[in-house]
């Protein structure tokens, strides 16, 4: 589904839009930032500086905040700390975010996530898996209900086979260092995705990991998002 609107009513639509069993919706917001939402849960990945108040306050409800990782381009904390007042989000971060935070938010909505460590948040479960950066990053599988969302932040590839998830957001590249359209089409491959969305790279690197998406995984929704470009999913036979 394709609808071009404002930023904040992107955000408003895709609260406002009716999901059944086994469909998402999400808003792409730039870099590796997404909005993601089902029937049952609403999740944000690495928002970074990305989202304006006026934005923050068309936000409905979040049930977890998360961040693979501290650079400019995952993370900012006046916009999380704003989401977090706005929603009462909790936060699910890398070590380094979470340090960040400690004496900014309560300690009971703020979660330093491990790699290799599985944690329960507001109802959902949390892989915690770890990446391939200039220095530590975070990628997260997020079990809610029977759906799984799994969002690779910018990071280059990691073996995934255990982690099977219906929908992937997976960075192709550009600015990243160690992202590349490869990368992600072999963790998209081992995912196993119903849908798979390029994040974190640049149109052509995009459009490189689109094409070689399509071809690969014939059966499996490819997109490449433009920015507060609001898209549903169907996930489930």
């Amino acid at each position: 589904m394709y609808r071009r609107m404002g930023k904040a009513d992107s955000i408003r639509e895709l609260f406002s839009t009716p999901l059944g069993e086994g469909e998402a919706a999400f808003v792409y917001l730039g870099y590796s930032g997404v909005i993601v939402r089902t029937a049952e849960k609403a999740v944000a990945f690495d928002i970074a500086n990305l989202m304006k108040s006026d934005e923050i306050s068309a936000l409905e409800g979040l049930d977890a905040l998360f961040f693979t990782h501290g650079h400019s381009d995952h993370y900012s904390s006046r916009e999380a700390l704003e989401v977090v007042g706005m929603t009462g989000a909790r936060v699910v971060a890398e070590q380094s975010v979470a340090w960040d935070l400690r004496t900014k938010i309560p300690s009971d909505r703020l979660a330093a996530a491990e790699p290799g460590m599985t944690y329960s948040i507001s109802g959902m479960d949390v892989n915690t898996i770890e990446g391939v950066h200039r220095g530590p990053i975070n990628l997260y599988r997020v079990t809610i209900g029977d759906l799984h969302v799994f969002h690779g932040g910018d990071s280059g590839y990691v073996p995934v086979r255990e982690h099977p998830s219906e929908l992937a957001f997976l960075p192709t590249g550009s600015p990243s260092p160690t992202a590349s359209p490869q990368d992600a089409l072999r963790m998209a491959l081992e995912l196993k995705p119903r849908a798979v969305v390029a994040i974190h790279g640049s149109p052509t690197q995009n459009r490189e990991f689109g094409r070689s998406a399509r071809e690969k995984m014939p059966r499996v929704t490819v997109l490449v998002p433009e920015q507060y470009q609001l898209e549903k999913v169907a996930l489930k036979d």
